[in-house]
């Protein structure tokens, strides 16, 4: 099955609404685990009351971003939120590929995305750690370099992320409903759309 690659502003606006949509996740999911990190800074004490809420808010966003990215690609046949809202889908680069995402795929992606803004946010934590500087750098570098990628249309629009996992994103197809000309003559007062098909 022939595809047409997704526009960039397109899957731009898609992940934008993916992630507005796991920010929303990330806190629905923080608001039970809010009392088991608070005895967690009790145990640690207040020397260490930064780390362990930074910690515990990102392994809500990662949670999150798990139930978003991999569990609704694979369940939605390619779709994210965003995607479906936009009328995007993921689907295998190969032509000869089944049509849908295998959950290593689905993971890796979703791995390669949340990586550099995890690397850019640990850093900020500690700007004075250059070993964390040049690992922001990198996630920035990681960050643009994608962006370019998914902007060219030579590659496909591919994306790092969509490199490594031989994955693509592609506009979704519609569904064409065929209107039959009989069922529009019994109806009264449609004969008028009749004669226009």
């Amino acid at each position: 099955m022939s595809y047409r690659d997704a526009p960039f502003f397109r899957r731009l606006a898609a992940r934008l609404i993916d992630l507005a949509v796991c920010l929303a996740l990330t806190f629905l999911i923080a608001v039970p685990l809010s009392l088991p990190m608070y005895l967690a800074i009790l145990a640690v004490g207040e020397a260490h009351k930064n780390s362990v809420l930074s910690a515990g808010a990102w392994l809500c966003y990662f949670v999150a971003y798990i139930g978003l990215e991999v569990f609704l690609l694979i369940r939605r046949d390619g779709q994210t939120i965003g995607k479906g809202l936009l009328g995007l889908r993921v689907v295998p680069a190969s032509a000869w590929a089944r049509p849908q995402l295998a959950l290593r795929q689905a993971a890796v992606r979703m791995l390669i995305i949340f990586l550099p803004f995890f690397l850019m946010s640990v850093s900020g934590s500690n700007p004075e750690s250059a070993a964390l500087n040049v690992l922001a750098l990198l996630g920035f570098g990681t960050f643009v370099v994608s962006c370019v990628l998914a902007m060219m249309t030579a590659n496909g629009r591919r994306a790092v992320h969509d490199l490594v996992t031989g994955t693509r994103v592609v506009r979704a197809a519609t569904r064409k409903v065929e209107v039959k000309k009989d069922l529009l003559m019994v109806l009264p007062g449609r004969v008028d759309l009749a004669k226009r098909y």
